[in-house]
């Protein structure tokens, strides 16, 4: 059975999605989190991570969520998710931790109109090496 389906209204938080996919793993043995007809860019369920959205895509594979809680484990449950270049170049691939990692067959993407325009890294730049903002000062 299909992790169950939540629309961009109906987003979760972090904590949610990390008790929902565990429970998904367990009690199922499905390839995808998403239903098998769907179209694999189908935005299966919406996160908010702060004032961030991001959507997990229906094709995200069972390694691929197995290698997010293997790592979610090893961060004692508080893993860091940021902002990196997705294969098309756009700013909106999140990868996970201090080292930012991205994970073959886990498609989370934040949704870039949740995030200020200045917060996301330029675009082409690889796991934040270019285009972060720089810290605000009083003096403009």
């Amino acid at each position: 059975m299909p992790m169950q389906r939540l629309g961009r209204g109906e987003w979760i938080s972090k904590g949610e999605f990390h008790v929902r996919l565990g429970r998904w793993f367990r009690e199922t043995d499905e390839p995808t989190i998403g239903d098998p007809g769907a179209h694999p860019r189908t935005a299966w369920v919406w996160i908010r991570d702060g004032h961030r959205l991001a959507r997990l895509y229906a094709d995200t594979t069972r390694a691929g969520a197995a290698e997010y809680i293997a790592l979610l484990r090893s961060h004692h449950g508080e893993l860091e998710w940021s902002i990196v270049s997705s294969a098309r170049g756009q700013p909106t691939k999140v990868a996970f931790g201090p080292e930012r990692r991205t994970l073959e067959g886990f498609h989370l993407y934040i949704d870039p109109t949740t995030v200020p325009r200045r917060a996301l890294p330029a675009r082409g730049a690889i796991d934040g090496e270019a285009g972060e903002a720089p810290p605000r000062t009083d003096d403009g």
